[in-house]
């Protein structure tokens, strides 16, 4: 189980207790800490003694995070056949854990595994229940999104990407891919993953009777600017890798329409800062312009408590 954290302690403890209480036995919870500025590691290490962590030094974001985590359990020789990638702020009902590791052994074409994820402030409805990737298009999103969950079907099923809020991965995943692509400042890094795993020849498999609860949005905020930015910035980076030329009369006028509309949602709104930070993702990505602020000064050691 690895668990990235910056500036989580708001959020860590739901996350923490829920893994605590799981059940599940010998849950092996590795925190990654990226140079948090709060008092997250001193809470950990007295509320949670348990949890191992590992202070990168520096902060990593998302896939650097992980990728510290899972570069220390490389060293060891993979002691476990799966891993969860959890967000820190989700909170994991007794029982899920099991249901997906379950799921994923009984399937060895599966490389990765997804639960379904609810609205942790409203838990009759989904946020995930499984990931689309329109061929053509280029249309990536979350399948069943806030639909209630007694209309959604409970069997097990293939599905074309998994979200990095809660992505069970096996070591035949991290031994063929390596690892996650850092190039993504904030988002797409999971959807790059799960691309390269089903390019490798890998199943995601998704496990709608593995429940976890997402508190949505806690990092960023639902509709910042800053958010936006680096989602359209991503997207374009995520099309650019994997939709062949040779689809590109398709994608192209698919995406226009596509940030065309969220450019309108969003100043129908009145958010006429969000729907700038929008295009401006877009032509940046296209210039190859830097991302502001997305500057990591190299970690030293990282340390493990």
């Amino acid at each position: 189980m690895l668990v990235v954290n910056w500036n989580g302690r708001g959020v860590l403890e739901d996350c923490l207790r829920s893994l605590a209480e799981s059940g599940y036995p010998n849950l092996r919870v590795l925190m990654v800490d990226n140079a948090s500025a709060d008092d997250s590691v001193a809470w950990t290490r007295k509320q949670h003694p348990e949890v191992e962590i590992l202070e990168t030094g520096a902060n990593l974001r998302w896939a650097g995070g992980n990728n510290a985590g899972l570069e220390l359990l490389e060293r060891e020789g993979w002691p476990q056949d799966q891993v969860l990638l959890l967000n820190n702020d989700t909170v994991v009902p007794g029982g899920s854990l099991e249901r997906l590791v379950a799921a994923v052994a009984a399937k060895p074409e599966a490389w990765a595994a997804t639960p379904r994820i609810l609205y942790a402030d409203d838990p009759s409805r989904a946020w995930y229940d499984g990931g689309l990737v329109g061929s053509w298009s280029g249309w990536i999103r979350h399948d069943g999104i806030r639909k209630l969950t007694g209309r959604l079907s409970p069997e097990e099923r293939t599905v074309e990407y998994g979200t990095g809020c809660a992505l069970l991965v096996t070591r035949e995943a991290l031994e063929r891919l390596g690892p996650l692509d850092t190039s993504y400042h904030f988002y797409g890094e999971d959807a790059d993953y799960c691309l390269r795993l089903r390019e490798q020849g890998g199943l995601i498999l998704h496990v709608p009777r593995s429940v976890i609860l997402h508190k949505v949005s806690a990092s960023l905020g639902a509709a910042s600017p800053r958010k936006i930015y680096l989602r359209s910035r991503s997207h374009v980076r995520l099309l650019r890798r994997h939709w062949r030329p040779t689809r590109w009369p398709a994608l192209v006028p698919a995406q226009m329409a596509y940030f065309a509309a969220h450019t309108a949602w969003h100043l129908w709104h009145g958010r006429q800062g969000t729907a700038l930070a929008l295009l401006e993702g877009v032509v940046d990505e296209f210039r190859g312009r830097p991302v502001p602020g997305a500057e990591v000064d190299r970690p030293p050691a990282a340390v493990v408590t």
